[in-house]
């Protein structure tokens, strides 16, 4: 936490000499590079040190399974997104493609799975049951999102707010962790977490 906080001042203090850092692929690459050094790479040491390989976090192979359960409950967290949309009249698809939507789509979706589902998860379910390791992980998924929450000024709003704060990340980290759990692959938790994210 005390580096991801690190990160953020960091951003802060360089957007002052570096504005392109504050334009859409500056910031895209700044974090994709952040959350690689902060995240996957300790993510790996965790993995190694569990004795776990990356190919046994994602397991391809069971893509039917990570197909049915991260699709099916990707598509019902997706579920409550589409429908106040439609009824509100609002876009239900993103209107446009930027740095901001890749990172939402792909970035956050792989690499917090990598990290929450596969190495913190995974090794939590060694030493403790599945329910357990879910919870911890999702208090933790909540906790890597607070440090973004307040640098953006939204810190109070997403610790109040019922829908679409703290507990809805809470909610819906509880399903991603079920969908790898179930399909026995992260991909199954990064499918989830796409579709919840697309919607």
């Amino acid at each position: 936490m005390a580096a991801w906080i690190g990160a953020w001042l960091l951003k802060i203090h360089l957007e002052q000499n570096l504005s392109w850092l504050s334009t859409g692929l500056g910031s895209f690459l700044y974090w994709s590079a952040a959350k690689l050094l902060i995240w996957i790479a300790p993510a790996v040491w965790l993995l190694r040190k569990a004795g776990r390989s990356i190919r046994e976090v994602f397991n391809l192979a069971n893509w039917k399974a990570w197909l049915a359960w991260g699709g099916g409950i990707g598509l019902l967290l997706a579920l409550t997104g589409i429908i106040p949309n439609y009824l509100q009249g609002k876009a239900i698809f993103p209107t446009s493609f930027d740095f901001a939507l890749l990172n939402v789509l792909v970035i956050a979706p792989t690499f917090e799975e990598f990290l929450m589902r596969g190495a913190i998860q995974g090794s939590l379910t060694k030493r403790y049951s599945f329910a357990t390791a879910n919870v911890i992980t999702s208090v933790l998924f909540v906790l890597l999102h607070v440090p973004g929450w307040y640098f953006m000024g939204v810190l109070a709003e997403n610790l109040t707010s019922p829908v679409g704060g703290a507990l809805s990340i809470f909610l819906v980290s509880l399903g991603f962790g079920y969908a790898a759990h179930r399909s026995r692959s992260v991909m199954g938790g990064v499918l989830a977490h796409l579709l919840n994210n697309f919607f």
